[in-house]
This record gives structure tokens, sequence and C-alpha cells, in this order.
């Protein structure tokens, strides 16, 4: 924010309208001395709300309106408008720009305005409270201002640091806060005068107006409703009676109607119970045929997946000698084939060998030529040296051939040995498994059946303790029923007893409040203890003195008497421990009586009671005989003369003097204080006993629930065990029938193997028995040779001629020879290879008929495991639908038995339910009876509360008192006006009126005091909040000025030291502020020694420190610097510059240093005198005139 402009219309020498711009920046105002530049910074001060003319340099007010010249006439109003630009919002208005306006008529009319609206000048003051921008605030400084801030008291130097740190606003609503408290207070202590006044009176008065009131409205109600109340009420009670008998008689019918239900419902209970009994034993039955039944149709399931692995290994076996088969038979057509190509080979050899002996033939036939008789002999050795050479040489070829084949025959009989005893062996091990496993399954079958059997007899045990629980349960319902019966009597009798019912109503208020009214012993009725065949007599004996109080003495039954006074409860009579005197029969009378017959005994003595009323009932019942029945009493009265009174069990009356009384009372003796007393110790001694045997039939019964759930255990142990038997057992078979089945194979693979290793040994014979023939013939063959050779020695001992040409013909026809050898030897070899082919095709074929008879065989096992398997299947079949039809008959059953359960429950339920409709009834009939009871005796109670009271008869009060209300508000209204009546004392009936005026007027000034104290406490919390906020804001920004001006003093002193100091720290609201400097050079010193320059130049620092902390928009500075040296005027004109970023400084002054850093310079003269005009100059920052304007 910064100062537009201001403008000035007839404020002072302003006569004209004025417009002064203001830039950023520095702008200097100069003129000479009276040309009215100060006027100026009046005018601003004065639009911010300036009220002091004096401040302004004039007398009144109405001395700022240009007051005319020799040349103009005076002006009837002043204006002065300041424009600030607010585009930052620094001034908290919603406008980017403001325009403050004020106006004063000569009249002394003033007007304010803002942005052209009208407005207050306490709106102007507030909008720049604590913005440093005020008209007392330090953004504008004069030459008189800074003597003030030297010269005040440090007290009031702190108006300035107030203003730095924004706490005016809180001030100012701290003084309004104060004088509000002020008016407060001094209203608050007027009323508490007035209250304080009243309050001695309104309790007392409030108190008997209320007390005249309620005696007043009381009173007359009180007794026409009482005695109307009582009247309707023994009405009441005597339709209730009626009713209640009439109840009595329908529950009666009731409880009869609910027997024979109970006893139809019992009966069926029973039968149907027996039937679901019967049926389940049937269905056990069955449970265990079906068991059976699955049993058998498992182990039926068992052969049958037997049988399925049996054919599915039986299929592989036949596939596999399949295989077999045809790999044999491949063999074969190979062989086939190997012979074709070997009979063909000896084909052609023959055909050589043909060839050969041809032309052997013709080579001999050329040697026989030549030669002659001993040649020919020679030839012919050598031809069978040569045959027999041919025969060695096959024989040799086909002994290696039976070696070879031998020595293979042998390794495969070895491996068929081998595999023998392996097979052997392991048929010997699975005929063991099969065995035990016999004997296992032997014994599993055995604990199967005692399984079903321990199974069968725990059902038989669970069944027997399901009934006996039934039964017991029954038993204990039953039991329990009786109980809570007794209990509810019990309650209805302990209920009459706790609320003293058939006691009077004063005797009933007494007892109630026997411990506050103190001294109290009880009543006669309560203190003594009768027989039950004595009640009747000790009730008619003792009368209405049954309900006397007993009391310690005069003393506590004077308390009683006024107790009963004060509340108005009736009357009673007391029996003083102390006062009372025993009385007893002369000892003539009694040893009379005693020996008289059906005499029974004296009162005092047939019943009970403790030590300390001995005399109490001695003088009650001392003198009163106690006799069976009338004619025993009549004869015992005339025997004492009528002396006496003598009271039969019967409740009769011979009274003393002869006169007699008797008769039935139609409450009969359930009415009796006595019999009610005694029938609540019998019940509590009876209900005693029944919850023992209750506790102990409980205890029984849970015994039984954990023996049947026990049992019910061990039935579903036995059960799982018999399963686990059966699983078990299922295993075994399906463990056999697996063993049984390798044992099969394994006798089908040894006959096999045996067939084999037979057909190899018998091979194997073959071949050594050959090879046995051929060494033989080999050893003769060679000696044969030898033979021979050694002939064709001595043969060829002829000439050389014939032998070469014998030779030539003998070298071709042993070249024939040798070549029909080899061919020969050849063609054996080519036999005896035909020979091993032929035989490999033998047992190939052998090998092909076993696999066939094997796969024969497996055909006709098949066709067997078939059979089986249909047969199988038809008993699985069979079982299956056994079992179906077992399992159907079971599901009926199951459901009968199920819907027998659910008729069960259900009869149950509603046996349940009848016996608590039973029990309901019994309740209320028992509620009823004692109700009735209750009723009697209220009766009674009535009828002699209205004679005791108000001596009115029952029809005297009812001609007289009519009810005209709800008996429910009658009671209430009569019990609340006895209390509020007893209560009420002495009564001031002008209390009234007196109470009603003092009553208004006490509330309208409590509610007055109420608000003045709400009012002061939030005062007190408003003006502690502000003083809180004004000691903060003050503290931090005293500091920050503190430090600022340490910092600012030396560097425009050139040196030196300023503190600023609070002058009392512990009071921050009212402390003042010290300025201690030392300008360089000098000592410390007070600010009073300064010079004029450096007083000067001292609140210039402080500004500067000021602004520096607090930053405000624009500094007005009117010659603050006029006593300052050439010097120090430059350098305060340079530390302007310095914050002229932040601040628009307007500076009034007439010194050239300050000229010289201005940006803007106005000139004001006086060209008319009297008459102030503006002259401005934009001067630029890089070219300054020097400006002599002052001269």
């Amino acid at each position: 924010m910064q100062l537009k402009r201001i403008e000035i219309t007839g404020f002072k020498s302003f006569a004209e309208k004025t417009i002064i711009d203001f830039h950023e920046g520095v702008t200097a105002v100069v003129g000479p001395n009276g040309s009215g530049k100060s006027n100026i910074t009046e005018a601003i001060r004065w639009v911010l709300g300036e009220q002091s003319a004096k401040s302004l340099r004039g007398g009144k007010m109405n001395d700022i309106i240009f007051a005319g010249t020799d040349l103009r006439k005076p002006l009837n109003f002043a204006e002065v408008t300041l424009v600030l630009e607010n585009e930052d919002h620094f001034l908290p208005l919603d406008f980017s720009e403001i325009n403050i306006t004020r106006r004063l008529h000569r009249n002394g009319d003033s007007e304010f305005f803002l942005n052209k609206q009208a407005c207050r000048l306490k709106d102007i003051v507030e909008l720049f409270m604590d913005s440093g921008l005020g008209k007392e605030s330090f953004s504008i400084i004069s030459q008189g201002k800074v003597e003030t801030i030297f010269n005040s008291k440090p007290e009031d130097r702190r108006s300035i640091f107030e203003e730095a740190a924004g706490v005016f606003k809180y001030k100012t609503r701290k003084k309004k806060a104060e004088q509000k408290l002020v008016e407060t207070e001094d209203n608050l202590s007027r009323v508490q005068d007035i209250v304080y006044e009243l309050d001695s009176q309104i309790e007392p008065l409030k108190m008997q107006s209320s007390i005249a009131k309620d005696y007043l409205m009381q009173k007359e109600q009180l007794s026409d409703v009482e005695i109307a109340l009582t009247v309707v009420e023994i009405e009441q009670l005597k339709n209730q009676a009626d009713s209640q008998n009439q109840e009595l008689d329908s529950f009666n019918q009731q409880l009869k109607k609910m027997q024979k239900t109970s006893t139809q419902l019992e009966k069926e209970l029973l039968e149907v119970k027996n039937e679901k009994n019967k049926l389940s034993e049937i269905i056990d039955s069955e449970q265990n045929s079906l068991m059976k039944v699955l049993q058998y149709y498992e182990q039926l399931e068992g052969k049958k997946q037997v049988l399925n692995e049996r054919s599915k290994h039986t299929k592989q076996s036949r596939q596999q000698y399949e295989q077999q088969k045809q790999v044999a038979k491949e063999k074969i057509g190979k062989l086939s084939e190997e012979l074709k190509q070997v009979t063909k080979r000896m084909t052609k050899k023959s055909e050589d060998q043909k060839t050969g002996h041809s032309k052997l033939k013709k080579a001999q036939k050329e040697q026989q030529l030549l030669a002659s008789d001993s040649k020919e002999i020679s030839e012919q050795l050598r031809g069978n040296y040569i045959d027999l050479m041919q025969e060695q040489t096959s024989l040799r070829n086909e002994q290696n051939y039976l070696e070879k084949s031998l020595n293979q025959v042998s390794q495969k009989r070895l491996k068929s040995t081998a595999r023998i005893a392996t097979l052997e062996l392991e048929k010997e091990q699975s005929e063991l498994k099969r065995t035990k496993i016999i004997v296992d399954m032997k014994a599993n079958e055995q604990e199967i059946a005692e399984k079903i059997l321990h199974y069968q007899e725990q059902q038989v045990i669970v069944q027997d303790k399901r009934v006996h629980l039934e039964n017991e349960n029954k038993r204990m319902f039953d039991a329990l029923r009786v109980v809570q019966q007794a209990k509810a009597k019990k309650e209805s009798l302990q209920e009459l007893t706790d609320d003293y019912t058939g006691f009077y109503q004063g005797v009933k208020e007494i007892l109630k409040h026997k411990v506050k009214i103190g001294g109290v012993v009880g009543a006669v009725a309560e203190l003594i203890s009768v027989p039950k065949e004595s009640e009747i007599a000790i009730d008619i004996a003792l009368g209405a003195a049954s309900q006397n109080i007993v009391v310690q003495d005069e003393i506590s039954a004077r308390n009683a008497i006024n107790f009963l006074k004060q509340k108005r409860s009736g009357r009673a009579t007391f029996l003083p421990l102390t006062t009372i005197k025993p009385r007893q029969l002369p000892l003539s009378v009694e040893n009379k009586v005693r020996n008289s017959t059906g005499f029974i005994g004296i009162a005092s003595e047939i019943v009970e009671y403790s030590k300390e009323i001995t005399s109490i009932i001695h003088n009650l019942l001392g003198t009163t005989i106690v006799a069976k029945d009338l004619e025993s009493a009549n004869s015992i009265a005339k025997m004492i003369q009528f002396g006496y009174r003598v009271v039969t069990l019967e409740g009769d009356v011979m009274n003393a003097g002869g006169s007699m009384t008797g008769g039935a009372s139609k409450k009969g003796n359930q009415s009796s204080l006595f019999s009610r007393k005694n029938e609540l110790a019998t019940l509590s001694k009876q209900i005693d006993q029944m919850e023992n045997k209750l506790l102990t039939k409980e205890a029984e019964v849970r015994q039984l629930k954990q023996t049947v759930i026990k049992e019910e255990g061990k039935l579903e142990k036995v059960r799982e065990l018999g399963e686990q038997q059966r699983l078990k057992d299922q295993e075994l078979k399906n463990t056999h029938t697996i063993i049984l089945e390798k044992c099969d194979r394994l006798v089908r693979e040894l006959k096999g193997n045996q067939f084999e290793e037979q057909e190899e040994r018998q091979e194997e014979s073959t071949y050594t028995e050959r090879l046995k023939a051929i060494t033989e013939e080999l050893v003769i063959l060679k000696d044969k040779m030898n033979q021979t050779k050694r002939q064709i020695e001595m043969v060829s001992s002829q000439d050389e001629e014939r032998e070469e040409l014998q030779a030539t013909i003998l070298q071709t026809v042993q070249e024939l020879m040798t070549s029909s050898a080899t061919i020969k030897e050849q063609l054996t070899s080519l036999k005896n290879e035909y020979n091993r082919i032929e035989n490999q095709l033998v047992i190939e074929q052998k090998e092909v008929d076993k696999l066939t008879s094997f796969i024969q065989e497996i055909s006709q096992s098949n066709g067997d495991q078939k059979i089986s398997e249909v047969d199988l299947i038809a008993k699985s079949f069979k079982l299956k639908k056994e079992k179906e039809q077992v399992e159907d008959s079971l599901i009926l059953h199951k459901e009968k038995f199920l819907l027998l359960q659910e008729q069960l429950s259900q009869i149950e339920q509603t046996v349940v339910l009848k016996n608590n409709q039973q029990l309901y009834v019994v309740e209320q009939k028992t509620k009823v009876e004692v109700s009735l009871n209750r009723n009697d005796v209220r009766m009674d109670n009535r009828l002699v509360y209205l004679n005791e009271e108000y001596n009115l008869t029952f029809e005297s009060a009812k001609q007289q008192h009519t009810l005209v209300m709800k008996i429910e508000e009658a009671t209430q209204k009569v019990r609340l006006l006895k209390l509020s009546i007893q209560e009420l004392g002495h009564v001031n009936l002008g209390a009234i009126e007196e109470f009603e005026r003092i009553h208004s007027r006490y509330t309208f000034l409590i509610e007055q005091r109420d608000d003045l104290l709400e009012a002061k406490e939030s005062l007190y919390e408003t003006m502690n909040e502000m003083d809180e906020e004004v000691i903060l804001r003050f503290t931090e920004t005293f500091n920050a000025i503190r430090f600022r001006f340490s910092k600012v003093f030396p560097k425009m002193f050139g040196g030196g030291t300023a503190e600023l100091r609070l002058t009392d720290p512990e009071n921050v609201l009212t402390t003042g502020i010290e300025i201690i400097v030392q300008p360089p050079g000098k000592k410390l010193q007070q600010l009073s020694l300064l010079s004029g320059g450096e007083r000067a130049f001292t609140a210039i620092a402080l500004l500067f420190a000021i602004i520096q902390v607090r930053p405000v928009p624009f500094c007005i500075l009117d010659e603050v610097e006029a006593a300052l040296d050439e010097a120090n005027v430059v350098r305060f004109g340079r530390y302007l510059k310095e914050f002229d970023r932040d601040t628009q400084f307007i500076v009034i002054t007439h010194r050239k240093g300050t000229m010289e850093e201005a940006d803007v310079l106005y000139g004001v003269t006086m060209q008319e005198s009297g008459v102030s005009k503006i002259v401005s100059v934009r001067l630029e920052e890089t070219e300054r005139e020097s400006m002599n304007v002052v001269k």
C-alpha cells in the first residue's frame, strides 16, 4: 500500500482545492518559512482522525478553516481527502483504492466519508488502528515530536512502541471493557444490596405462604374424600371376596379337569413309550441284520474285486503268452526262411559235387590208363585217405557246432533252474503268508462275532438306563413342582407377615417404624408361639390383645403414641414391661381345674415366649383356662362359679359371670395371626426338607445322566471297534485273495519253467551223447587215416616218370578231390545247419504248442472265472435286493420311530405344559386364597378405622359420603393430604399475599443479578485475554526494536552504542522505556545532556529501527533533520534511500542534503499573501540540480 495523493480544500492556508500526487521513493516538500508546507502534514493527521485543535496549532477546531485574506473571503468549510492505493489489502477493506474524506463546517458540524460513503470518525480511527499509520503513530514525526520523545517520561514514551506493536486496539477495547466493568459492578452492588434485604424476608414468607395454602386446600378435602374412599374400599373388598370365592371354585374345577387330562396324557405317554421301545428293538434287530448283510455284501464285493484282479492278471498273462507265441512264430518264419536258403545252397553244392565227381572220374580214368595195378592200388588208397579226411573234417565241423549248441543249451538250462528256485521260494513264502492270513481271518471273524454280541448287550444296558433316567426325571419334576407350590405359598405368607397384614393400621405403623421410634419389643402375636391344636383357643383368648404392642417402658409408649398422633396413622395399645403386672389363678382354683375332665391347661402355660415378657403373657393369659370342648368348659366354669374365663379348642368361650360366646367364623382359621406364623414355620421346614430331597434327587439324576452318557460312549466305542474289526476283516480277505492269486500265478509260471528246463536237459543230453560218439569216430578215423597213409607210402616207390605223370594227374585228382572234399564238407556243414535249423524249428514249434496250451488253460480259467463272477453278481444282486429291503424296512421303522419320538416329545411337552398350567392354577389359587385372607383382614381394619377415627358405622358413612373421583386418585390424594397436614404445624394465613408481592420483585432482581455476574465474568475474561495479547506483542516488538536500534545507531553516528531498557520488566503492561545512548567519543550520558543534533539524530535512528521492525507503507517526516549539520543531513538522506523500496517517504524539509536524495520535489509558495500554492519537480536519479530554494 502507498499514499497516492491528497486533496486539500479550505484547510488553513490552502484556500483553493490543491491536489498533491505522491510517488514511490522519497518525496520532498520544500518552501520558505511560513509558506504552509507543514500544513500538509497537519492535513494528513487531521483526516486520519486528529481531534486536538492544539496539536494542529489552533485554538479551536474552526481555526483550521481558511479564514480569508485581504483579497479573499473566508470559506465555510474545510475538506481533506486522502487517497490510498490498497492493492495488497494492507488495510482490511475489499477495495484496491481507498478514499478517506473529512469535512468540517463553520457551524461545527463534521462529516466523514470512506470511499464517498458516510461513516463515523470511530470507523476511520479503527481502520488505521495498529497499522502504524494513525494520527499519533511513528509514521508521522515532526521536530516537535522529537522533543516530545526525549522529554517525556519513560512511561509516556512507550506509546510509540505500543503503536509499533499494534496493541492500541487491544488497549482501547480494554478501556471500554473497564468502563463497562465499573458500570456493571456499580449496578451489581445495588442489586445485591436489595437481594440481600429480600433474602431475609422471602424464605420465611415462602414457607408460611406454602403452608397456609396447603392447609386451606387440604383441610377442606381430607375428611370427605377419606371417608368416601373408606366406604368404597369396604364395598370393593366385599365384592372382591365374592369374586375370589368364585375364582376359587373355578380353580378347583380347573384342577379337577387338569388332573383328569394329566392322567390321560400320562397313559398316552406310557403307551407311546412302550411302542417306541418295541420299535427301537425292531430297529436294532434290523440294524444288526443290515450290518450282517452289509458284511456279506462287502465280502462278495471283495471276491468280485479279487476276480476282477485275477481276470485282469489272466488277461495280462494271456497277452504276454500271445506275445511270446507271436515271437516264436516269427522265429519259426525266420528259421523256415533260413532253411529254404540252406536247402538252396545244399542243392547248389550237390550240383557242384556232381560236377567235381565227373571231373574226378575223368582224371582218375586218365590215371588209370597210365597207372598199373599198383598205381590203382595207390590211387585207391589215396582216394580212401581223402574220403577219410573229408569224413574227419565233417565230424570236426559237427563237433564244433554241437559244442557251441551245448554251451547255449547249458546256459539256458542254468537260467531256468535259477528261475525255478526263485519261483519255488516265492511260492513257499506266499503259502506261508496265506496260511497266516487264514488264521488271522478266523480270529478276526471270532472277534467280530464277540463285538456284535457286546454291542447288542450294551444296547440293552443303554436302553434300560434311558428308561430309568426318564422315570427319575419325572419324579424330580413332580418334586420340583411340589417345592414351587410350597415356595409360592410361603412367599405369599411371608409377604403378609412382612407387610404386617392383619394388624390394625396404628399397630402396623408402629411395627414398621419400631427401629426409628425405639424401645418397641413387638406385638404380642409376634412374641409368642402357639401349638397348632391351640391356635383357635389362644386367638380367642387374646382377642384384640394379640395386637397389643410390648414396649420397654412408659417413655417408649409415649413416644410411640406421639408418633401415631404426628402421622395420624391410627391408634394402638401399648404394654410397658415396667408397669404391666402378672395375673394368675388362685392356687385353690388352679388345683380344682387341673383335676377336672377336659382340662387342657392355663393359657399362659400353653404358649411359648421369652422370659423378658413373662409378666405381659401372665397378665393377658394367666387367668384364662383352656378346655377341650364346650361341655368341659361349661363344667369347669360351674366348678369355679363362673369366676374366670374358659376357652375351648374350637373357640367357644365361657365368660366370667356366666355369659357364653360361640359359633362359626366366616374367616375360619386362616385369618389367625398364630396359624399364619405356624404355617409359615411349617412350610419353611417342609421346603428345607423337600429341597434337600430335591437336591439329592437332582444329584441322582445328574449321576444317572452321566451314567447314560458313559454307557452311550461305551456303546459308540463298541460300534467303532466293530467297524474297525469289519474293515480289518475286509482288508484280510482282500490280502488273502491277492496272495491266492499270486500263488496260482507262481504255480503256472513254475510249471512252464520246469517244462522248459526238462526239454533243455533232454537237448543237453542229446548233444553230449552225440559229441561222445563223434569223439570216438574221430579216433577210429584217425587210425584208418594213419594206416592208409602208410599203405600209400609203400605204393609210392615207383619210377619217376610214371610218378611225375601220375603226380600231375594225381595233383589234378587231388585238387579235384580237395575241391570235392571241400564241397562235401560244405555240404555237410549245410546239412548240419539244416539239421540245426530244423531242430530249432522243432523247439520253437514246441514253444508255440506250449504257449497255445497255456493260452487254452487261461481261456478255460477265464471261463471258470466268468462263471464265478456271474455267480458272484447273482449273489451280490440278491444281497443288494435283500439289503434294500432291509434298508427300506429300517427307513420305514425309523420314520415311524421319529414320528413316535415326535409324538412322544409333543405329549411330553403337553404334559409339561399341562403341569405348568396346573402349577400356575395352583399358584393362582394360593394367591387368591392369600388375597381373600388379606381382604378379610383389611375389611376388619377399615371398619375399625371408621369407628376409631370418625366414630361412624359403615351404613352411616355410606349414606353421608359419596366418592366423586377415581379410587386411585382418591387414595393418593388422602395419603398426600394426611402427610401434608401433619407436616404443616402452625399456619400463618396472611403470609400468602405478602409472599406473592415480595417474590415477584425478588425474581426480577435475581435475574438482573445473574445477568450482571455473567457480564462481569465475561468482561474479566476479555480483559485478561487482551492483557496476554498486549504483553506478547509488546515484548516481541520491543525486543526487535531494541536489537535494531542497537544496530542502526552506530551505523548512523559512525560509532557509539545505544540501548533501550524497560524500567519495570516484571510489569510489561505499565513499564516505561529508557533510551541509553553513547555517541562516538563520548561517555554514556543522559538524553537531556545531548545536543539538539544528537537528540534529533537519535530520534531518527529510533524511527528507522522501528520501521525495520514494523515496516509502514509511508512515513511523513516534518523537518526532523533541522538541527543536524550538513554531514549528518547527507547521511540522513542516504539512509532514507535504503528504506524507500519498502516505505514511501514524504519529507518536509529545507535542507539541501535531503533535497538531493529526493525523487520528487514539491515547492510550497505564497504568491498570494495567505494562500499556499504547490509547484512540483520530478528529478532524474542520474543528474540532480542543486537547488537553493530557501533564500
